[in-house]
């Protein structure tokens, strides 16, 4: 019984400090963000919309999102873009919540700093 106990805690020990390493490189922005959105963050920047804006990316439906948000607008300047800069409009609101539900992945491609 106890050899069972050690052979079984063996391998529970040899899982668990086996764990795979990270190597996923975090997003930077010069070298990521394509060029159209790098754009469109300079156009805002000349704007009041600017002030604390943060840029997500999401991947929703095999494609990479853009969603440019504005979190002191109640998002009334928030926009979504495919990943060739084309915007999203939702054109029902079953579209809009299969965005919200089945948008993976968010990564802060860009904020605004002070």
């Amino acid at each position: 019984m106890m050899k069972y106990f050690f052979i079984t805690s063996f391998i529970l020990l040899t899982f668990i400090g086996c764990e795979l390493e990270d190597i996923t490189i975090p997003f930077n922005f010069e070298r990521d963000a394509p060029s159209w959105l790098k754009i469109k963050i300079d156009s805002l920047s000349n704007t009041n919309r600017y002030m604390y804006m943060k840029v997500f990316r999401y991947e929703w439906r095999g494609n990479y999102a853009y969603y440019i948000m504005n979190p002191i607008s109640s998002c009334a300047y928030c926009e979504l873009y495919d990943q060739n800069g084309n915007k999203i409009n939702f054109s029902d609101d079953e579209t809009f919540q299969d965005f919200l539900i089945n948008k993976k992945n968010e990564i802060l491609v860009w904020e605004w700093r002070k």
